[in-house]
């Protein structure tokens, strides 16, 4: 998980549930778990919008200065930098 706020919310939430259930401890990390995975697909997910955004607009950009494949070769090898991080 890469979102340092979501995962002390998580443990706020979770930590003080956790003793109301004192007879099955797994019940809370597997309520956890399944949030933390929640939380891991929907930063996938943003970083995929946030990539296809971003060629877009680099697309966009260079089409007014490059013509033919350029403008599209351009943002191909920016995204692809970008998942070299």
């Amino acid at each position: 998980m890469k979102s340092e706020r979501a995962k002390q919310y998580l443990l706020k939430v979770v930590a003080p549930i956790a003793p109301m259930y004192p007879d099955c401890p797994e019940e809370c990390d597997l309520k956890l778990g399944e949030a933390k995975r929640a939380v891991e697909l929907a930063e996938q997910e943003t970083e995929e919008r946030m990539r296809e955004k971003a060629h877009k607009i680099i697309k966009e950009m260079m089409e007014g200065v490059f013509q033919g494949n350029m403008p599209q070769n351009i943002a191909d090898e920016f995204i692809q930098k970008l998942n070299e991080e």
